[in-house]
């Protein structure tokens, strides 16, 4: 029962499908409306054509009569107009009159003189001198030809010469004079009107008898198809309707045929896909949840690590500190009083003090990076460029470097703070590298680069070996095979940049040839840093992966290893 109900509701949400599809007109009206058309306009243009053929044969009947009396009285005056009109001939004329359809008679000499006339129809005598301009005969009316007017055509006139003797061969023809008779039959129009309605009716009763037959036909052939259509909607849908039946061998059949095979297999691969789709929903809940929980975890070591590294800042820092200033009271108290060996370990305890003090704050700060987002504001890089080079003007003299800053560098919406330890890193990176170079170039320059803001800074300076470039930004991590091992630097610098970068959407990346400089490239999202006007999106997710190994190994420089000597 509920199977049955489910069938039926789902035939009506079909034909409603069908219904609001837009058609105005179903597939088996236009189908019988054409069929009507083709048998209604045939019988139609048969009457038509049959009503013409009536008309013609009975204009044709009413002609010959016509003609038929004319010749008759014709003959009958032959021999009776030699000496005019005469009794003979008035007879003739007599006995004519027993034709009730006769509308007139004109009697002439060969020299068209009236010799009788006798009118029987006024309003047909009137008529055809209205038609013609003759009040008599002037030999201008064709022999051969019959006039007919009136309605219907149901007056005709004929004029028949009268020639002595009509039958003889030794005797040559004489004309006597001519015969101008008028017949008129009243009821031709009436024939003719009725004839016309016969044929119609008969033409109707043609059509209206076609309509059930058509309309059977019609409905047999399409109801088919109309099952088809139904069950295509329900397919569509999503349903698995049930396979149309096949009574036919027609084109019709083989195409039922073929959509029930083609119904099969959708419904056998709708069933494979809705099953290996559920199978992948619980793999990707599963999975999810497993994600979840690691990720969890991350964030809880990550806070943990955090906690850890400010705890063991401020545990190292406080004595660090407190060492830098004993040492530095000593140095300033007893200097005078101690042996060169002892100022000088003295001298040495105080700056390994201050290196590591300095890494201990350059590590905090990589950790603020990540988790402590500060106040975005509007930022013009270019300005801000050139403070950078303002600030390195001195070491830029001093190194015979020339800076180029290619602009003009976008506004963007972001932290100055961060926008300027990105410049002020790279740059001062490129100015301690540039080294022993021939060519003592820096190029800063910007470029919108498939929708996001493309920056570079570019230098001759020494360049980095492939060995050393897949490690250039990780923390503590120092180049040992491009020869500036030698330089000063605590290897946090560029680990920085890269967090602050990865902050906004962006990423880093570098080119480099040693002996031939090196470029650096990063770009930020530029919905991310509000470019050109844009809304700026939400800060990007912070990527634990990463700052956690950050963490891991400055931790574990800075618990296993010892400080370094100068």
């Amino acid at each position: 029962m509920a199977e049955a109900k489910g069938s039926i509701d789902a035939d009506a949400t079909a034909s409603r499908a069908v219904a609001s599809s837009g058609t105005r007109y179903s597939l088996q009206r236009k189908v019988a409306l054409w069929t009507l058309g083709m048998v209604m306009v045939p019988t139609l243009l048969c009457a038509l054509w049959l009503n013409d053929m009536a008309l013609t044969a009975l204009t044709e009947t009413h002609h010959r009569n016509v003609s038929n009396l004319t010749q008759a009285v014709a003959t009958g005056l032959t021999n009776r107009l030699n000496d005019g009109w005469s009794p003979e001939a008035q007879d003739v004329i007599d006995a004519l009159f027993l034709e009730r359809r006769l509308a007139f008679i004109v009697i002439t000499d060969p020299q068209e003189h009236v010799l009788h006339r006798r009118s029987i129809d006024p309003d047909a005598w009137a008529q055809f001198t209205r038609q013609t301009g003759l009040a008599g005969m002037n030999g201008s009316i064709d022999l051969e030809r019959i006039m007919s007017f009136g309605e219907a055509g149901q007056t005709s006139v004929r004029r028949t010469p009268i020639f002595n003797p009509p039958n003889r061969t030794d005797v040559p023809r004489q004309l006597e004079g001519f015969v101008l008779l008028g017949l008129r039959d009243p009821s031709l129009p009436d024939a003719m009107a009725r004839l016309r309605w016969l044929q119609f009716l008969a033409a109707a009763l043609v059509c209206a008898l076609s309509l059930p037959l058509v309309l059977l036909a019609v409905r047999k052939w399409t109801s088919p198809l109309k099952e088809l259509m139904l069950a295509t909607v329900r397919l569509g849908q999503g349903e698995n309707p049930p396979p149309v039946p096949v009574t036919t061998r027609d084109e019709i059949g083989e195409l039922g045929a073929a959509f029930n095979d083609m119904a099969a297999r959708l419904s056998a691969a709708h069933n494979d896909l809705r099953a290996a789709n559920e199978d992948l929903e619980r793999k990707v809940e599963a999975r999810t949840s497993q994600l979840n929980e690691a990720n969890d975890r991350l964030e809880s070591e990550i806070r943990e690590k955090n906690e850890f590294l400010r705890a063991v800042s401020h545990d190292l820092g406080a004595p660090l500190r407190n060492i830098d200033g004993m040492a530095g009271l000593l140095l300033s108290k007893y200097k005078a009083q101690l042996a060169d060996d002892a100022l000088n370990k003295l001298e040495r305890i105080s700056a390994n003090a201050k290196v590591q003090i300095d890494l201990l704050n350059d590590l905090l700060e990589l950790s603020r990076i990540r988790t402590r987002q500060g106040k975005r504001e509007r930022v013009d890089l270019q300005v801000l460029a050139e403070e950078v080079r303002t600030n390195l003007c001195y070491d830029l003299e001093a190194h015979r470097i020339a800076l180029e800053i290619h602009g003009p560098l976008p506004t963007v919406l972001a932290e100055r703070n961060r926008m300027r330890q990105i410049f002020q890193n790279l740059l001062d990176n490129a100015v301690k590298y540039m080294l022993d170079a021939k060519e003592r170039r820096i190029i800063v320059g910007y470029e919108r680069w498939e929708g996001r803001a493309h920056f570079f800074v570019n230098d001759t300076g020494r360049g980095i070996a492939k060995q050393d470039q897949p490690h250039v930004f990780d923390v503590f991590r120092r180049a040992q095979h491009s020869g500036s091992h030698h330089v000063a630097g605590r290897g946090v610098g560029l680990a920085s940049v890269k967090a602050i970068i990865e902050c906004y959407g962006g990423r880093i990346w570098l080119e480099s040839e040693l002996g031939k400089g090196t470029t650096f490239h990063f770009t930020f999202d530029a919905q991310q840093v509000g470019l050109e006007g844009e809304n700026p999106g939400e800060d990007s997710e912070v990527q634990k992966t990463t700052t956690s190994e950050a963490l891991n190994a400055a931790l574990e420089r800075l618990i296993d290893s010892p400080a370094k000597s100068e």
